[in-house]
């Protein structure tokens, strides 16, 4: 399609990407006269090539990685629901929340390739990925995760040094972002959107003194697919990245417990 627009004088046009002009010769004839005359000698003509952008369209990144803390919100009625059926995880009903050791519950990704793309606005951006999501889930009382029929997460009298939940999921994030660019030539940039995992392994990890070191396998009451909302905030070359389930972490079990993780820590990243 040719779009055609006066540009500086009434004596230039711009047709595509054609620039035509009056030569001196004709500089006070219309353009009228000149096309009625086929004056062709009065008529200069420049072929302008599409200027290249200053920008990459798309940019690559591969082998990135976070580092971050993970919590979960409980939003599960425990006082409304005092004859809890199996699994249940321990009495009295005011400690029956699975509490996090959250100084060492970590969330640990690993994003194998990553690419943005920038819209003609460069200061827009689509940022998508893939990649594994691996969280370590610390808990302070003795809860057990087993594939037992009748119970998948349970209270235990022993006493561990050690519990831990360790899931990971095959992740595949997308978001839409914007830059704003500093006098000082530095950028601030927030990006938002959602991303969503595959779990493949999962497994509680227990270390005591008369039961050794134990680890036990199983996908137990979790579930399969994970979705949650995903954040990013860019300070220069500092940025750090925010995740919230949107999802409740259990599914298959004949309770009404719910969990719902978070996490927030850096992002080592050049995109």
């Amino acid at each position: 399609m040719l779009s055609i627009s006066a540009i500086a004088q009434r004596d230039t046009l711009k047709i595509g990407q054609f620039l035509i002009s009056k030569s001196p010769s004709s500089i006070n004839k219309s353009w009228e006269d000149i096309i009625k005359n086929r004056d062709l000698k009065g008529v200069k003509v420049v072929y302008e090539k599409n200027k290249e952008l200053d920008f990459k369209q798309f940019e690559t990144s591969w082998f990135a990685f976070d580092l971050g803390l993970v919590n979960y919100l409980d939003e599960t009625k425990y006082l409304e629901n005092k004859s809890l059926s199996s699994p249940t995880i321990g009495l009295p009903m005011s400690k029956l929340k699975m509490q996090l050791n959250n100084g060492k519950s970590t969330n640990i990704n690993i994003w194998v390739v990553q690419q943005k793309y920038r819209f003609k606005n460069p200061s827009f951006y689509l940022k998508y990925g893939l990649g594994v999501e691996m969280f370590n889930f610390r808990y302070e009382y003795s809860i057990n995760f087993r594939k037992h029929e009748s119970m998948f997460i349970y209270l235990s009298e022993d006493n561990y040094e050690k519990n831990k939940l360790f899931t990971s999921y095959l992740s595949a994030p997308i978001q839409i972002g914007y830059d704003f660019k500093l006098k000082n030539n530095k950028l601030i940039g927030l990006s938002g959107g959602f991303i969503s995992g595959y779990l493949y392994k999962s497994y509680n990890k227990q270390i005591g003194r008369a039961l050794g070191k134990e680890k036990y396998h199983g996908n137990y009451s979790l579930r399969d697919v994970r979705l949650a909302g995903i954040f990013e905030i860019r300070i220069d070359q500092l940025k750090f990245f925010g995740t919230a389930s949107l999802q409740n972490m259990l599914d298959k079990m004949n309770t009404n417990q719910s969990l719902y993780p978070y996490s927030f820590g850096l992002r080592f990243s050049k995109l």
